[in-house]
This record gives structure tokens, sequence and C-alpha cells, in this order.
């Protein structure tokens, strides 16, 4: 399989890139530019499979430049749909967990009823929608609250916290389930050839304040220099946003796990993969 990334540069695609050979792509080529995508095609025939890892992931940016990230989230995936139809190759689209408006207290199933609850979330559920009307037989991936190495995230920028502040305050009151950059390239591949919709995300529920324990105790012992020694739980009203967040978001990934044969497994394993790649 000849396999096209785009979005290369960030987590997800930093990842991919270190598991399989690949046509990598990043800002060079702009996904809301039907007539770039075409032009790259055409420059590398024989593509049989195509990953979108590029988007618009600023969430309380989006609010504010929109216009970028409905071009990113929305007409990025459409044009690769139409692109996958003209050179018949499989296409697989990264999506969120923030298609869901996160009101309820049970994990989400790939068929609960939508309904976003910020800008961000919408171009996210309205991706999805253009890239099935383009090609009903792609495949799209939500996953939610992805860490990993070779990019800014919650969980690297906890850890410079851990570092540099002997006290944190972190919020208690949103639930979801983390991802493991690496792990999720794994099942990407896996997954790619596969059509419809799928979640995926590393076993467990968690809050950022319940992460942030974990990742102190772990690093502590694996010897890195941690200066935090008071971590305190506070409301996400304690940090005012632009836009709304979801709180209750974690994925059910039984349908994923049924399909590949999946075991996925716990976030804790995979924080602690994540910490000790940093220091060999």
């Amino acid at each position: 399989m000849t396999l096209w990334l785009l979005g290369a540069n960030g987590l997800v695609g930093s990842a991919l890139k270190a598991s399989i050979n690949c046509l990598a792509s990043g800002r060079e080529v702009d996904i809301g530019k039907l007539d770039d995508l075409r032009a790259f095609a055409r420059k590398f025939p024989g593509i049989t499979g195509i990953v979108n890892a590029a988007a618009f992931t600023n969430v309380n940016g989006a609010e504010t430049h929109r216009e970028e990230a409905f071009l990113a989230n929305v007409v990025g995936p459409e044009n690769l749909g139409i692109i996958a139809q003209e050179i018949g190759a499989k296409v697989l689209h990264i999506s969120s967990d923030y298609v869901f408006p996160g009101d309820g207290n049970i994990p989400l199933k790939e068929g609960d009823p939508t309904g976003p609850c910020n800008y961000y979330g919408y171009t996210k559920l309205e991706g999805e929608r253009r890239l099935l009307a383009a090609y009903p037989d792609s495949a799209i991936l939500r996953v939610s609250w992805i860490f990993g190495s070779g990019g800014k995230n919650f969980v690297s920028q906890l850890l410079h916290n851990l570092r540099t502040q002997q006290e944190l305050q972190v919020v208690f009151d949103q639930w979801s389930r983390y991802t493991y950059a690496p792990d999720l390239a794994l099942v990407i591949l896996q997954l790619l050839g596969h059509s419809g919709v799928y979640h995926f995300a590393n076993e467990g529920v968690a809050t950022k304040y319940e992460f942030a324990l974990a990742m102190r105790e772990e690093a502590e012992k694996l010897g890195m220099h941690i200066v935090t020694d008071k971590i305190i739980p506070v409301p996400s009203a304690q940090f005012p946003s632009p836009c709304k967040r979801p709180i209750y978001t974690p994925l059910d990934t039984t349908k994923i796990e049924k399909a590949l044969s999946l075991k996925i497994r716990p976030w804790q394993e995979a924080l602690q993969d994540y910490l000790e790649a940093l220091i060999v």
C-alpha cells in the first residue's frame, strides 16, 4: 500500500511516520484547496491509502478564526473524499469527541446523538458529514485527549509545569479518555481499509486532575526532577474560556475492539511509555 499522510508534522502524523514509510505532507499542501490536493496526487501516482491527520485543533481559536477552522476541518475532509474517489484510494479521517455535547454520564457510542457545544466541534462534525457524502466508504476515527511526543498538548504542558511550578491547579470536573499517539498510529494502520465511524482511546476514564497526580507519581519513580509538591483540584470555571467545553466525553471503544480484535491498554501504561521515552 502506498500511503499518503496529511498533517504529517502533528502529534498523530509524527507517530505514524515513525511506524510506516509513507508520502508525508504538511502545510505545504493546503487541504482546503482541492487543486493543491490534486496536484500532489498527480505528482505521486499509485496512492492507495490516505490518512488525514491535518486539522485546525485550537478549540478556543476556532471561535475567532472561523474561516480557517472551516477550511481545514470541513472543506478539507470533503476535498479528500473527492480525491479518494478520483484515484481509487481508501481514506481514513481523524475526528474528535467534541462532536458530542458532553452533557451525559455514560460512555459514548458511535451512533449516539451528536450536538457540539462549540464551533470547533461543529466543524469536526460537519467535516465527517461532508467526507461521507463525498465518499461513503470512508473510515472516520474519533479520538479524545491526544498526547505524545512532538507537539504541544495538555500532557506536555503539564509535565513542564510539574518541573517548574511548586503548586498547580488542575481541573477535576471534565472526564474523558486519553489517547496515546503511538497507540493510535498502530490502530490507524489496522483500520485503514475499513469504512464507517469508529472510536478509539486508551482504556480508562480520567479527569485532568487524576492524570496530573498519576504523572507526578510516575515521573518521580523514573527519577525526573519534579518540583510540584501540591496539586489542587479546581472546577473548570476557574479557567474562563471563549467557548463552552464538553464535560463528559469518554468514548465507547467496543466497536473497534471487536472489528480489529483489539485489547486496548490503560492510559496509565501509555503514560509510563511516554515518560520513559523522554529520558532515554
